[in-house]
């Protein structure tokens, strides 16, 4: 059996060598993440109960427990009935994985390791290998009290390893690089005295005394207002350390100059004495305005359709001239619906609300390995002119966060995965606009105008169709351009290709396009050029769990329009609650319509799409 990943620095996953866990619910996450933090220990009902639900825990308390350790043995065990892996101790239990094999207690044996390596570049190495295990707040979205306390721990340890690792970055003559990462740490921990310590460090050591010399005042400042208390002995000693190394030396007594001899060309620095100490030769600063304005959103179709109220939503909440805190858009709806063409579309409306440019990123959040954030603060920062980027997310992320104060930029992050991965992204001002596409609802970003982007209506899908191919065309077969929309669901990206494969076909009929639907060629039909509703479809399968893809399957099977809750169980054998759970995940997907409780409704091109992926049935109508 392939072994066992666990990450609990950020969203909590799991791996099964390349194969993604499915990590359940956010109190299931609980109990795993409290069993991981305790390796090897038994952990009773009691203190588990206290983990998940304090002092207050809920009368089926006991029942739950029960349920989330059945369920992760199901995940975790060859067989559910023996298990090995996660094994009962008393009335509680006890989870068996390697050291390695969960990020926190890897990350702390490499910084055990990096505390007793001989020599300053291989404890930096291993430092900055901890680091990268970080992925934005532990325990991410993972409930209870237990949680809380060990999220604190371990934003500590990042930090203690930050901090370690800036240390060796100075004393190994990189201080010019460290700068702006601690201007930006210390902005977000500001009563954090050794972040102000290194910066005096690294200022003194980048050739800048006077800037060093400033540190002091204004944390000591800070630490007076909010605190009423004055600084530790580290700091201030720092402080008298860099005025003692930068006070004018007495003046030599005079004597007769030697002859002075021509000095050598220098090629790397000037030449270092014994009593001069040795300075690094300053980095160029990161630039504070860049060399232009950033024009990175991809240009808008010329034959944009529709989605009127929509777009206004998203321009009036954009453009809100009394805003004080910063504004975030957040588009939500099912693959082919059109998000990424209506961000493109609004964000060239913007473009007076927001003269100092616009980001765009591609978050590729159907794609099996999603676009990282350090790669796209990286991209960001390179475009805001910005010249030494941080290795961490965390610093990055600030790093981006004073990058953009005061500045007015508009922020577009296209298919996002999850809240974890755009988090990072935002900018923290409100003269900044953040809009962002996905096909789950990211309902965990507070504060964010939420819009859902439906399929088109009529209208919206046959104007579409005649300003592709023709509104004299279309004319001719009204009713049959009618029934082709129909038949593609209304959706976006299918009407986008049929009318390209018409407009390529000048001699077609669109009536001949129309029978190939309704002969069982829906999928086939429905590609064009690069344009493909399966592949589409495609990316956000694979995201899916088996049980997640069997339901899709057998909702598929049984051709019907819509679907009733006590339908549904006695069609995937579930008892009713858990078939909602798994109807509501697939919603929440924007793979499975639900106007109303108890109601669902499957797309006909999702239906299509999902009888193709079933081995032993094609459609027999329309997939």
């Amino acid at each position: 059996m392939e072994p066992l990943r666990f990450d609990l620095l950020g969203v909590v996953r799991g791996r099964r060598g390349s194969v993604e866990l499915d990590m359940g619910s956010p109190q299931q996450q609980a109990l795993l993440a409290v069993l991981l933090l305790r390796p090897g220990q038994g952990v009773s009902a009691t203190v588990l109960m206290e983990a998940l639900w304090g002092d207050d825990p809920p009368v089926t308390a006991m029942k739950a427990l029960r349920t989330y350790a059945w369920r992760w043995r199901k995940v975790l065990e060859n067989d559910a009935a023996e298990p090995r892996i996660l094994t009962t101790v008393g009335d509680g239990y006890r989870l068996t994985v390697p050291e390695d094999a969960v990020d926190v207690r890897y990350a702390e044996a490499l910084a055990r390791r990096a505390r007793q390596a001989g020599d300053a570049r291989s404890a930096r190495a291993m430092l900055a290998e901890a680091l990268a295990l970080f992925n934005g707040e532990p325990l991410a979205g993972v409930p209870g009290p237990f949680a809380q306390r060990h999220r604190r721990r371990l934003s500590e340890l990042h930090l203690d390893l930050l901090e370690a690792r800036l240390a060796l970055d100075i004393d190994l003559g990189r201080a010019s690089w460290c700068v702006p990462e601690l201007r930006a740490l210390s902005d977000e921990n500001p009563l954090r005295e050794s972040l102000s310590v290194l910066l005096i460090r690294a200022l003194h050591a980048s050739g800048r005394p006077g800037e060093a010399a400033a540190v002091f005042p204004a944390a000591r400042r800070r630490i007076v207002d909010r605190l009423g208390l004055e600084p530790s002995v580290e700091l201030a000693e720092a402080h008298r350390q860099l005025l003692i190394s930068e006070r004018p030396a007495a003046p030599p007594r005079r004597r007769a100059e030697p002859v002075r001899r021509s000095e050598p060309a220098r090629s790397e620095g000037p030449a270092q004495s014994e009593e001069s100490p040795r300075r690094e030769e300053p980095a160029p600063r990161p630039a504070q305005v860049p060399a232009q304005v950033p024009a990175q959103v991809p240009a808008t179709t010329a034959d944009f359709t529709g989605r009127a109220a929509v777009a206004r939503l998203v321009t009036d909440a954009l453009s809100r001239p009394d805003r004080e805190s910063l504004p975030v858009v957040a588009v939500a709806g099912m693959g082919g619906v059109g998000k990424t063409t209506l961000a493109r579309h609004v964000a060239h409306r913007l473009g007076a609300h927001y003269p100092d440019g616009q980001l765009y990123a591609e978050l590729r959040g159907g794609d099996a390995v999603p676009a990282s954030p350090q790669d796209v603060l990286d991209g960001f920062l390179e475009a805001l002119g910005v010249e030494f980027v941080p290795d961490c997310l965390d610093s990055r992320s600030a790093l981006f966060r004073s990058a953009t104060h005061d500045r007015r930029l508009l922020v577009v992050l296209d298919d996002a995965h999850s809240l974890a991965q755009i988090t990072p992204l935002l900018p923290g001002t409100a003269t900044c606009g953040v809009l962002v596409t996905s096909r789950s609802r990211l309902a965990g970003l507070n504060g964010a105008v939420h819009a859902d982007l439906d399929v088109f209506d009529e209208t919206e899908a046959i104007e579409l169709l005649s300003r592709v191919i023709g509104h004299d065309r279309v004319a001719a077969e009204r009713e049959t351009a009618r029934e082709l929309v129909v038949a593609c669901g209304l959706l976006p990206l299918a009407v986008r290709i049929v009318a390209a494969r018409l407009a390529a076909r000048p001699g077609w009929s669109i009536g001949a396009l129309r029978d190939r639907f309704t002969d069982g060629h829906r999928l086939g039909s429905l590609r064009a050029g690069g344009l493909d509703v399966s592949a589409t479809f495609l990316a956000s399968w694979r995201q899916l769990t088996s049980e997640q893809q069997r339901a899709l399957v057998l909702l598929a099977v049984t051709d019907r329009p819509d679907f009733a809750l006590p339908v549904v169980a006695r069609v995937l054998g579930r008892p009713e609650p858990d078939s909602e759970d798994l109807l509501e995940e697939l919603v929440d997907l924007a793979l499975l319509e639900s106007d109303t409780v108890g109601r669902y409704h499957l797309h006909p091109v999702v239906r299509s799409f999902a009888l193709a992926q079933h081995p032993g049935r094609r459609a027999s109508g329309g997939g």
